[in-house]
C-alpha cells in the first residue's frame, strides 16, 4: 500500500471551522472543512487510503463506500495541489 504523509513545505492554521493550509512552493492557499480538517490530522503521520476510510468511518456516520469515494477524490485533490506526498 502507498504511504501518504504531508507535504513539509505546508503550513496550517486553524480559522473558526475552517483549517487553512499555505503551499508554500507555490504560494497558493487552500481551506478545508472540518471533515477535510480531520483528514489533515491523520496525514501527520504516514498512513494509506485504506487506514484514512477506517477511521473516518469510526467517526462518522457514513458507509465506508461513501467515505471511500470523497477520500479518494480528497486525496486527488491534495496530491495535485502539492499538499501531500508519498512516504
Amino acid at each position: 500500500m502507498i504511504q501518504l504523509i504531508r507535504n513539509g513545505d505546508v503550513f496550517e492554521a486553524s480559522l473558526d471551522e475552517t483549517m487553512l493550509l499555505l503551499n508554500s512552493e507555490t504560494g497558493r492557499y487552500h481551506g478545508l472543512n472540518p471533515v477535510a480538517a480531520r483528514i489533515w490530522d491523520i496525514l501527520a503521520e504516514p498512513v494509506d487510503e485504506a487506514t484514512i476510510i477506517t477511521r473516518l468511518v469510526e467517526e462518522f456516520a457514513v458507509s465506508p463506500e461513501e467515505c471511500g469515494r470523497h477520500v479518494t477524490s480528497f486525496v486527488a485533490a491534495l496530491r495535485e495541489r502539492g499538499l501531500i506526498v508519498e512516504s
